[in-house]
C-alpha cells in the first residue's frame, strides 16, 4: 500500500480529527478572503465618494458685510430690522456654473426654507401641540447632495431624490410617513406660515429613514426630526417670491480641482463684482468617508490578526496530532518505510483536508459576499451604491497558497521532531 492510500485511509479512520481540521481550514480561509475582499470594497467605496464630493466650492450671499443692508426698518409691535439688498445666487449663475468643466455635482440651497401647517396630516407630536403650529421644510436643488444623505444620516427608502427641474414635490421621513399612512405619490397640503389664506400641496416623490431613534421630547413639533422634511427651491421661490439662494455648493474631485473651480467661478461675468464669499471646502469629503476609511482600518488589523492566529493554530494543532503518532511513525520505520514515505503520508493528509476546505470556503465566501456587501454599503451612505463584494481569483491563489505553505512548514516541523529518532528509540520512548 503506497503512501497515497494509508494518507486516505487515515482521513477517512480519523473522522474528527478531519472535521475539526476541515472546518479550522475553511473558516479561516473564508474569513481572510472575506476580509481582503471588503477592503477592496472599501477602496471602491472611497474611490465613489471622492468622484461624487471630492471637494466643494460654496458660494455665499455676504450676510457679514453691514454695507449690504438697508436702513432700519420698522416691523411694527416694536421690531424693526434690516433688509438684504445684496446680491443673490440667481438661477442663471447656477446654470453657468453647472456648465464649468470639472464640476461633477452642484446643489444651491436658501437658508428661509418653507414653514407651514399641516392641514391634511398629522405631525410627529411634541410637549406642547397647539393647532396652528408650523414645521420647517429644507428647500434644495437636488437632494442627494445634502449632507445628511452623503453622510449617511438619512437613508433613502422609497421613491426618488428631489431635482433641480422638481416644482411642489417633497421628502418626507418614514415615520411621519407610517404615522399617517402616506407613501410615494400622495399629497400633502399646508398653510402658509407667511400667507395665512394660501395653502400649498406638494407631492411626495421620495421616503426616507435616519430619525428614527432621535429624541422626542421637543417642546414643539417643529423640533422632532421625523417632522422636517425637505422641499423643491423652485416651488419656494414661487411662493415667497425669492430672489434667488443664499448658497450654493459646486462638487468637484480634488481639493486641487476645487481650488481652481474657486478661480473660475469667480471669474465668471456673471459672479465677478457680485457680493459674494467663497470657500473651498474638503470637509464633506472627509466626513462622507469616514464610515469606510474607519472601516477600511478595521479590515486591514482584522487581516493580519487572522492571518497570524491563523497560522499558528494550525501549526500548533498539526505539531500536536503528528508527535502524537509516534508509536505509527515507529513501526512503519521498524518495518522499513523511508522517512519520505513517511513525510510524504503526513503530508498527504493534510494537503487532502486543505483541498477539501478550499472548495468549502470558496463556496462559503461567495454565499456571505453579498451580505457582506450590504453592511459595506449601509456604512458608506447612498454614495456607494454600486459596491461589489466578491473574491477575486489572485486574492483566492494568495490565501490558499499561504494556508498550504502554512501546513507544509507545520508538517515539516511536526515530522521532523519525529523522523529524526531511531526506530528504537522512538517505541523505547513510546514503552
Amino acid at each position: 500500500m503506497n503512501f497515497l492510500k494509508r494518507a486516505v485511509k487515515y482521513c477517512l479512520r480519523q473522522r474528527v480529527r478531519s472535521l475539526l481540521l476541515l472546518l479550522t481550514f475553511t473558516l479561516l480561509s473564508t474569513t481572510v478572503l472575506i476580509a481582503i475582499s471588503s477592503k477592496k470594497a472599501v477602496q471602491q467605496g472611497t474611490k465613489q465618494m471622492k468622484e461624487s464630493v471630492g471637494a466643494s466650492v460654496r458660494i455665499e450671499i455676504d450676510t457679514n458685510d453691514r454695507s449690504n443692508y438697508g436702513p432700519a426698518e420698522d416691523y411694527g409691535n416694536g421690531s424693526s430690522g434690516f433688509t438684504y439688498n445684496g446680491d443673490f445666487i440667481t438661477q442663471k449663475i447656477v446654470d453657468k456654473i453647472s456648465k464649468l468643466s470639472n464640476v461633477i455635482g452642484y446643489n444651491a440651497k436658501s437658508s428661509e426654507g418653507f414653514w407651514g401647517i399641516p392641514q391634511n396630516f398629522e405631525p410627529l407630536p411634541a410637549m406642547v401641540n397647539a393647532p396652528g403650529l408650523a414645521t420647517p421644510y429644507q428647500s434644495l436643488l437636488d437632494s442627494s447632495l445634502d449632507v445628511k444623505f452623503l453622510n449617511g444620516t438619512y437613508t433613502l427608502e422609497d421613491g426618488r431624490h428631489i431635482k433641480p427641474d422638481d416644482t411642489y414635490v417633497a421628502l418626507i421621513s418614514k415615520e411621519l410617513a407610517d404615522k399617517n399612512d402616506l407613501s410615494v405619490g400622495d399629497k400633502i397640503t399646508f398653510q402658509n406660515s407667511v400667507d395665512e389664506d394660501r395653502t400649498s400641496t406638494f407631492t411626495i416623490t421620495g421616503i426616507f429613514s435616519g430619525t428614527e431613534g432621535m429624541a422626542h421630547l421637543a417642546i414643539t413639533p417643529d423640533g422632532i426630526p421625523a417632522n422636517l422634511g425637505y422641499i423643491d427651491v423652485n416651488s419656494l421661490k414661487d411662493i415667497y417670491d425669492l430672489q434667488g439662494y443664499d448658497y450654493m455648493d459646486v462638487y468637484t474631485h480634488t481639493p486641487e480641482e476645487a481650488s481652481k473651480l474657486a478661480e473660475a467661478i469667480k471669474n465668471l461675468p456673471e459672479v465677478k463684482g457680485k457680493t459674494f464669499v467663497f470657500n473651498v471646502n474638503t470637509e464633506d469629503f472627509e466626513m462622507v468617508s469616514a464610515p469606510l476609511s474607519s472601516f477600511g482600518n478595521m479590515v486591514d488589523t482584522t487581516v493580519w490578526v487572522i492571518t497570524i492566529i491563523g497560522i499558528s493554530v494550525i501549526i500548533l494543532l498539526l505539531v500536536l496530532w503528528t508527535r502524537g503518532r509516534k508509536k505509527e511513525i515507529g513501526i512503519l520505520l521498524a518495518i522499513g518505510r523511508s522517512k519520505a514515505e513517511i513525510a510524504g503520508q503526513l503530508m498527504a493528509e493534510n494537503i487532502i483536508i486543505a483541498l477539501l476546505s478550499v472548495c468549502a470556503s470558496t463556496a462559503l465566501t461567495m454565499i456571505l459576499a453579498d451580505r457582506i456587501g450590504t453592511y459595506i454599503i449601509g456604512r458608506a451612505g447612498e454614495n456607494a451604491t454600486d459596491l461589489t463584494v466578491s473574491a477575486a481569483a489572485s486574492d483566492m491563489a494568495a490565501t490558499y497558497g499561504i494556508g498550504f505553505a502554512s501546513v507544509c512548514l507545520a508538517v515539516i516541523i511536526a515530522s521532523y521532531t519525529v523522523l529524526r529518532l531511531k526506530p528504537k528509540d522512538i517505541l523505547t520512548k513510546m514503552d
